[in-house]
């Protein structure tokens, strides 16, 4: 005897469960790849490409467009110029935060 066919509401529940845990695993991603955390952010060579290179990196948990909220300079504990762009997906609404590093100024 064939097992029994799933009901559309089961089935609509499977796949939205499975479509949270992309989103929640492609998010773990993102802040292992450079500039998703403090401790491995992205060189630039100077503040004005900050906005521009974070705007520009899709949303990973829906691949939306990016709106850069807050840029904010943070001094590294080594001595380093970190910039912190605090992001949210037009589509979705999920915040993030993407971090740069700028050239030491001697």
């Amino acid at each position: 005897m064939p097992p029994k066919p799933k009901r559309p509401r089961t089935l609509r529940r499977e796949a939205s469960r499975a479509a949270a845990d992309l989103a929640r695993d492609r998010e773990r991603l993102f802040k292992l790849s450079p500039g998703g955390r403090s401790e491995s952010p992205i060189d630039v060579a100077s503040a004005s490409v900050v906005e521009i290179r974070a705007a520009s990196v899709p949303c990973p948990r829906c691949d939306g467009e990016q709106l850069v909220e807050e840029h904010v300079a943070i001094a590294g504990s080594d001595g380093a110029r970190l910039r912190e762009v605090r992001l949210r997906c037009r589509r979705c609404g999920s915040k993030r935060s993407m971090w740069f590093r700028l050239p030491t100024v001697n």
